[in-house]
């Protein structure tokens, strides 16, 4: 007990981002619980993402509450079904300055049987394109389709991206971290995502809750970030001021 009281007087006093999460998820009062609770342990700053059409008015409407961030976009999940809102994402970004981002955007292969790759593809690229015209980062997307995205990224020279819920390997992560991207460690823990934190230097690193679809509120950003230091063997002081850091220099906030 003794020692759990000390942890959480340690992070207290340090600074939290939540790269990642679905706010619009929540009940209001848990939104509003989880959020008083986030900010009292540290938690200074959330970016909630859109995804559908439904998400992503809802998180811009979201960010209209103080330390809350959004990025919005059609992901791969509604590719087929909310295609034509795409064209509405960069009218809703002009419409906020808190509106940091375009996400979460990208392919999957694991929904290709309701939205197909082609589309999926298309979307993906048309979103892109809005990137560039608007100078704005990208959230990415991607399950099992990792080489497709990066290789859009890159050939379409999209310089500021943050890899939601990283899925690919260590080789993977050091290469994508060479090009300036960033890698998003959630809480679901695993060998390989241990490997990952482990080969990619900290400064190409930030951590995210997905929740609560994974974590259950953007408090659990802290256990992420102590895995993290657990894993790179660095304090977590180190892991705070430097996840802050990396987040406030992609979305410029």
């Amino acid at each position: 007990m003794a020692m759990e009281i000390e942890r959480q007087q340690i992070a207290t006093r340090l600074e939290f981002i939540d790269a990642h999460c679905h706010l619009n998820l929540l009940d209001n009062l848990t939104l509003e619980e989880a959020l008083a609770d986030a900010r009292n342990r540290g938690v200074s700053t959330v970016i909630t993402s859109g995804g559908s059409a439904k998400d992503n008015f809802e998180s811009a409407r979201l960010a209209e509450k103080e330390h809350v961030f959004a990025v919005v976009g059609i992901g791969p999940d509604f590719a087929a079904t909310d295609s034509a809102y795409a064209v509405e994402v960069p009218g809703l970004i002009r419409s906020s300055k808190k509106i940091v981002g375009i996400g979460e955007i990208g392919m999957d292969a694991k929904v290709a049987d309701k939205n197909s790759l082609a589309i999926q593809k298309e979307v993906f690229s048309q979103q892109l394109k809005v990137a560039k015209e608007l100078d704005m980062p990208v959230v990415i997307h991607s399950r099992g389709m990792l080489g497709e995205v990066a290789s859009m990224l890159i050939d379409m020279q999209i310089k500021r991206v943050m890899f939601h819920f990283f899925e690919g390997d260590e080789k993977q992560a050091v290469e994508l971290a060479s090009r300036g991207y960033l890698i998003s460690i959630p809480p679901a823990q695993t060998e390989k995502r241990k490997r990952v934190i482990k080969e990619v230097n900290l400064k190409s690193i930030v951590a995210e809750t997905d929740s609560p679809v994974v974590g259950k509120t953007p408090a659990d950003v802290i256990g992420v970030c102590e895995t993290i230091a657990q894993v790179k063997g660095v304090s977590l002081e180190e892991v705070a001021a430097q996840t802050t850091e990396n987040i406030r220099r992609l979305f410029y906030i």
